[in-house]
């Protein structure tokens, strides 16, 4: 099964993610960006769903030592900051989407990065 790292500060929508991926997909949650790091390391994902702003380490942060490790991982950065857009996606992010969203875009956003890789 297909893995999927969820990096988010908020509870309630990291438990959302949870819900909504674990179907599909072996999910991993955090809300913190080093424990972010150790499960990267541990689990490899191959996709990386991340919140920007983070409390102890950014996302962009996370984004790049992702990428660094596996430049094969699939990087979704999540934000409600467009601002932010733009340096997520220099880090290596796929593509960001932006909060609040709907959960059908997750999948969808999911199953069309995963075609473009095969």
């Amino acid at each position: 099964m297909l893995k999927i790292l969820v990096v988010e500060d908020e509870v309630e929508l990291l438990e959302l993610y949870d819900l909504i991926l674990s179907k599909n997909y072996k999910v991993f949650t955090t809300d913190s960006g080093r424990e972010a790091i150790k499960i990267i390391d541990r689990e490899n994902p191959k996709i990386l769903i991340v919140d920007i702003r983070l409390p102890d380490l950014s996302g962009i942060e996370v984004t790049k030592y992702a990428k660094a490790k596996n430049p094969d991982v699939i990087v979704i950065g999540v934000s409600a900051y467009r601002e932010r857009f733009k340096e997520a996606i220099d880090a290596g992010a796929a593509t960001v989407i932006q909060k609040p969203f709907l959960i059908k875009q997750i999948h969808e956003v999911i199953e069309d990065l995963l075609h473009k890789k095969q």
